[in-house]
């Protein structure tokens, strides 16, 4: 296969992942009261969907930043898109001014990464396990240590 019929593969396989991704994602936010409780939510189903299909993970995370410049565009719009989600816990948070601009990227490129890491492991089934930490991790700087440890184990 030549190179451009692999960008072409690549490009396909990113798109289809990445639309079944979103709406596992919304359908997961908007099923809930508030914007902690669909966080959380749309954790699990994220790191279930990875769980559950990491060759559509896969193609999200390691196989785009591996495709040079077009995969990290591609692998960029998946964390602008969860980016997009995480700006709402602003709302949440009573110190929202003091946050780093950055922290959404941050978060948001985390928990991409540590998908790609149970991915390239191999151990991609403990992902749904890790979702009460990944979701502390992702809400504590809007909801504070307490609050986003208790969030993350009510959806345990």
């Amino acid at each position: 296969m030549d190179d451009a019929a692999q960008l072409q593969d690549g490009f396909v396989d990113f798109e289809s992942a990445f639309a079944r991704l979103r709406i596992r994602v919304e359908t997961a936010c908007s099923s809930q009261p508030d914007w902690p409780s669909g966080a959380a939510s749309a954790i699990r189903v994220g790191l279930e969907f990875a769980a559950g299909d990491p060759a559509a993970a896969r193609a999200l995370t390691s196989d785009a930043l591996a495709a040079g410049k077009t995969g990290y565009a591609r692998y960029e719009r998946l964390v602008s898109y969860l980016c997009s989600l995480l700006l709402h816990g602003r709302a949440e948070a009573p110190f929202a001014e003091h946050l780093p601009e950055e922290t959404e990227r941050a978060l948001a490129g985390g928990i991409a990464m540590l998908v790609a890491q149970r991915l390239d492991l191999g151990r991609h089934s403990e992902l749904p396990a890790l979702a009460a930490e990944a979701t502390q991790f992702v809400l504590t700087p809007y909801l504070g240590i307490d609050e986003a440890r208790r969030v993350a184990e009510l959806r345990r």
